[in-house]
């Protein structure tokens, strides 16, 4: 069982000991793992009763033969701490032995997970009890305070307990990181609470663990809270992760949009930079917070190797403004939304479409492993690659920042230029009954059934919604548990794969959002129950990235959980489930059945109590 703590950019990994064997295991904060191989020893040899944890708090119960319990409690408040509290049960002195032994390498990720060949970090030895390494990006440094006995990397400890009395330990990890990214951090930090009540103990579970999930994985800014992916790989922010994150929980906690709105506003593309594909207007794919990404010798701080994240980004911002009626924001990014709007036009005026080719990522659309964009043969797309999905995503850029003014554009030539995108991608994606995964660098369509197709119903670019909602909705492509990423009769179909038949929580959700749009909320209530129905079986009622494509529930090993989109799914369900919608009133026609309790939600800058059951009723707090 593996134990996870998490909270503001950093998290622990260890087993349900407490210890850290594993490869992956470890503290880590920031993209840096400060700590490693922590391994506590005790005579009388410990005997494990069991572990319990949340994302701030693990606790570990052993005993120590017939004579005594030990206790590991394990906190994480940014200062990662262990608590050793020995209990002496019997009527005789009860002598026990500590060895606390711990590496601390302040190795980048990218070491620890042998990035281009990259060799993990040697131990650093401690002067004074902290352990340094200075770099070009800034020093990082691990304090170590304890109760112990110090002797380099292995603390000791001889106690005699007296009878039924307790004796305890501690060892406390400070990291501090200096330079450019310690500039971003904000002091305060305020998590967010649930506002979602069914008065299913099962399914407000399902809530109460998303909302911990989120917590867990926000990054408190200068520009307000931002999410990150993933643990443990992807613990930075992501664009496109923290965008479709950001807008699940745009209704209930719209602070987000405005944290990752900002900061990816600041670390938006200025010039042309072949090493890290940065272009003027073009929005990050991921902003890497270690010494190598900070330093320059790996191109990822940030990384701008996709083509969704930019037209998402001004769609975010248009969705913002609909929902929170804040125009201030909007003119504050005014700058970055007329950039991004730029580059999107750009890339129209060069193929027509929005279009990549390989870079470091062999693909750069939302499923970007190298094997995830294939033809209806099995093989790989040739670049340039036109998704259909991003297709979509630009139209729903421009429709929105020409409607709601966001850039400096005449909003009619956006509405113009809109309208000539929707024209010929209806004419050369569409295919009868589908509309194809890509078209590749000769135009040709790929004719492969995929659920990124299910994300133009949410954009509005599809004239064929309804065929398409029913082409989901067919068993090669709906499992027990939800839409697969590929249909299950296409060649390169495997429900194990990261991205070629397995479900993905976040993917349901925006084609459940999309339905709503179209006027399908009871069809997205068939998907949200099938994504809750797998999450009741998942260990903590936690959704993982993804899981299998089979009509049973089988985990895929690789999944990040927590995952960021993946908590914030339940949230998009449930407005999709409900038909809500931000225009000039909040309105809702909720699917039949929807019985819930909305403590909370956010429109115009007040908060609406909303419940649906049997009907609907709307008042404000």
């Amino acid at each position: 069982m593996r134990i996870i703590l998490a909270g503001n950019g950093a998290f622990v990994l260890s087993n349900e000991r407490g210890d850290m064997s594993s490869h992956y295991d470890g503290f880590y904060f920031l993209d840096t793992r400060f700590v490693r191989g922590v391994r506590l020893e005790v005579s009388p040899e410990p005997h494990f009763l069991g572990a319990s944890s949340t994302f701030t708090r693990a606790v570990s119960h052993f005993s120590l033969g017939e004579r005594g319990i030990l206790v590991r409690v394990r906190t994480l408040d940014g200062v990662y701490e262990e608590r050793l509290a020995i209990y002496n049960t019997s009527h005789e002195p009860l002598r026990v032995e500590l060895r606390y032994s711990y590496e601390a390498p302040i190795e980048d990720i990218f070491q620890v997970r042998g990035f281009m060949g990259l060799k993990k970090g040697e131990a650093i030895a401690p002067t004074n009890g902290t352990h340094l390494r200075e770099s070009p990006a800034g020093r990082r440094s691990l304090a170590v305070h304890t109760s112990m006995q110090r002797n380099g990397n292995l603390l000791r400890a001889e106690l005699m307990i007296p009878p039924l009395e307790k004796a305890s330990l501690h060892v406390r990890f400070v990291p501090k990181v200096e330079g450019r990214v310690s500039e971003i951090l904000a002091g305060k930090r305020e998590e967010v609470r649930n506002v979602v009540f069914t008065g299913s103990p099962a399914i407000d579970g399902i809530f109460e663990r998303a909302v911990e999930n989120i917590n867990a994985l926000t990054l408190f800014t200068r520009f307000g809270p931002v999410p990150l992916a993933g643990i443990p790989y992807f613990a930075c922010p992501f664009g496109r992760d923290a965008i479709i994150t950001s807008l699940f929980l745009l209704p209930y906690y719209p602070e987000y949009a405005a944290g990752t709105l900002r900061l990816f506003g600041m670390i938006q593309g200025r010039r042309i930079n072949p090493k890290n594909e940065e272009e003027p207007g073009k929005i990050a794919h991921e902003f890497r917070l270690g010494e190598l990404a900070q330093s320059g010798r790996v191109p990822f701080a940030p990384y701008y190797g996709t083509v969704d994240a930019t037209p998402l980004y001004v769609a975010l911002a248009g969705e913002y403004l609909r929902w929170t009626g804040d125009r201030g924001l909007i003119e504050e990014l005014r700058p970055n939304l007329t950039a991004a709007t730029e580059w999107i036009l750009g890339k129209l005026d060069e193929d027509g479409y929005v279009t990549y080719v390989p870079g470091i990522l062999g693909n750069k659309g939302w499923k970007d492993s190298k094997d995830a964009i294939v033809d209806e043969h099995g093989n790989p797309a040739k670049p340039p690659i036109a998704l259909v999905e991003v297709q979509g995503y630009a139209y729903w850029a421009l429709r929105l920042a020409g409607e709601l003014e966001l850039t400096d554009f005449d909003p009619e030539t956006l509405l113009s230029e809109a309208e000539r995108l929707k024209k010929r991608f209806n004419r050369d994606f569409w295919l009868g009954s589908y509309y194809a995964l890509a078209l590749d660098g000769e135009g040709n369509p790929m004719r492969v059934v995929s659920s990124n197709m299910g994300h133009l119903l949410l954009t509005g670019i599809a004239r064929h919604e309804v065929e398409l909602a029913e082409r989901l909705f067919q068993p090669d492509m709906l499992s027990r548990y939800g839409i697969r990423t590929l249909g299950s009769k296409e060649k390169a179909y495997n429900p194990f794969s990261y991205h070629r038949g397995s479900v993905w929580p976040h993917d349901n959700a925006l084609i459940a959002l999309g339905l709503a749009r179209a006027g399908m909320s009871d069809m997205a209530k068939v998907l949200m129950d099938a994504v809750f129905e797998a999450a009741k079986l998942l260990p903590g009622r936690e959704l993982p990235e993804l899981y299998s494509g089979l009509d049973e529930l089988v985990p895929v090993p690789r999944a990040n959980s927590p995952q960021a989109w993946s908590a914030a799914s339940v949230f998009a369900f449930v407005t999709a489930a409900l038909g809500m919608e931000a225009g000039d009133e909040l309105t809702l026609k909720p699917a039949e059945g929807m019985n819930i309790i909305l403590r909370g939600v956010s429109f115009g800058g007040r908060r609406y109590l909303v419940v649906a059951n049997g009907g609907v009723s709307v008042e404000a707090l």
